[in-house]
């Protein structure tokens, strides 16, 4: 980008300045102070820069999760290695100060009642289905197999399947489609702590 200079910063948070960059926020001294350090804008974005200089973009640093072990996990990257199997629908991953990194998992339902009905898994409905043993080994050996492109803190060690689709009428996702992990670690509260359990 001419005229900008980028460098990164603490937690790996991306940061630029130049002539192009703004001064502060309108008579809002304190929100500027948090943004602006010595003329660097603080992005709010983690992400790195390769020996070509080429600028790679993690995660929005509120979103990153860190482990109970202190490992960062950049949640978004671990959902879009697994999220593009042909039997998830949507993945939100968590583990925020907790001893591993598991997943809520909406399947893709007409893939995976395809999948049922050729080896002979019998279902009464899609409760029944994501509620089904030989299902969630299923998808958990799919899982490992994406993610061994990750380090062993960011693979996914357990999942909940979803029985209904993340919608923004729900409350599950934003306007612009993103998940509200916030929102969905109280929904499912009961079901995360079932993955936690020892």
């Amino acid at each position: 980008m001419p005229g900008l200079e980028v460098k990164i910063g603490e937690n790996e948070e991306i940061m630029i300045k130049g002539k192009t960059i703004m001064k502060g926020y309108y008579k809002k001294p304190e929100e500027t102070a948090s943004v602006l350090q010595d003329d660097w804008f603080k992005t709010g974005d983690a992400g790195a820069v390769d020996e070509r200089g080429n600028l790679y973009m993690k995660e929005r640093i509120r979103d990153i999760i860190k482990t109970s072990s202190g490992k960062f996990v950049a949640p978004q990257f671990v959902e879009t290695i697994i999220g593009n199997d042909k039997y998830i629908n949507q993945i939100a991953v968590i583990g925020d100060e907790r001893k591993f990194i598991a997943a809520l998992i909406v399947p893709a339902f007409e893939q995976l009642t395809e999948y049922a009905r050729k080896n002979g898994i019998i279902y009464k409905d899609n409760q029944d289905l994501v509620n089904n043993t030989k299902i969630i080994e299923f998808y958990q050996e799919r899982i490992d197999h994406l993610q061994k492109v990750l380090a062993n803190y960011e693979q996914v060690k357990k999942i909940c399947l979803i029985e209904k689709e993340f919608t923004i009428d729900g409350g599950e996702l934003t306007p612009t489609l993103k998940v509200k992990r916030k929102f969905l670690l109280e929904k499912y509260a009961a079901e995360i702590e079932g993955l936690y359990r020892e």
